[in-house]
């Protein structure tokens, strides 16, 4: 009970200054990027993989706990969230899969709703002061690969998108495979009527050039940088 408790209150107090910074792996496994889409955003995720071997009545407790520290998702997702936990870092985590696994059909909507929605929102509007929008969002076509840096790296800094400030930190979605992020960048471009946004001659990104760009060694305040020179 006392290190449930200690970890709840440590991970909710994880400074935000943690998040561009956090790259730790956690175990291949269905739900996993969840886990980072949902828990990253507001905290690191050393506590997570130090709990590792805690049974599955701590691990519910733990995510239940998260609750008295703003944590809103549907009971479905969180219940994923928990078998992962209790899957893969619990006693007795399975074997890793073989390399070369065939993966299935990636749907960039279902990718957005999974990993971005909580922030930007459904409807791609964002949250008012706190997360921007990418409804009518320019920055998805400042530059080919400027959201890719973005996904890949994340994002600090002032920023003003359709009028307004923003002044946060959106930690790096990189657990994300190539694939995936081409799918859900190649989403928003075309979702809430952005495609009408789009540059003549305008080239979508593939998982090819998301590989390459993840081979760029970049940090959140770079991608920032690159955002204004571009």
């Amino acid at each position: 009970m006392l290190r449930r408790f200690i970890a709840a209150v440590a991970i909710a107090l994880a400074p935000a200054a943690l998040l561009a910074a956090d790259r730790i792996e956690l175990p291949a496994g269905p739900n996993r990027d969840l886990v980072y889409a949902k828990c990253r955003t507001c905290h690191d995720l050393q506590y997570v993989k130090d709990s590792a071997g805690i049974t599955a009545d701590n691990w519910q407790a733990l995510v239940e706990d998260m609750g008295q520290y703003g944590l809103r998702i549907p009971a479905a997702e969180r219940d994923k969230i928990v078998k992962y936990l209790v899957t893969y870092l619990g006693p007795n985590p399975p074997a890793p899969a073989p390399a070369g696994s065939p993966s299935p059909a990636i749907d960039g909507a279902a990718m957005y709703a999974r990993q971005c929605s909580a922030c930007h929102q459904a409807h791609g509007g964002g949250i008012a002061n706190t997360f921007p929008p990418l409804a009518g969002n320019t920055d998805l076509y400042r530059d080919r690969m400027f959201p890719v840096y973005v996904v890949l790296n994340g994002l600090t800094g002032a920023i003003t998108v359709k009028g307004a400030q923003y002044n946060g930190t959106m930690p790096p979605f990189d657990h994300l495979s190539d694939a995936e992020i081409a799918a859900v960048i190649g989403y928003v471009r075309a979702a809430w009527e952005n495609a009408e946004l789009r540059p003549a001659g305008f080239v979508d990104v593939d998982e090819s050039a998301v590989k390459n760009a993840r081979a760029r060694s970049m940090n959140n305040t770079e991608v920032h940088a690159y955002r204004a020179a571009h």
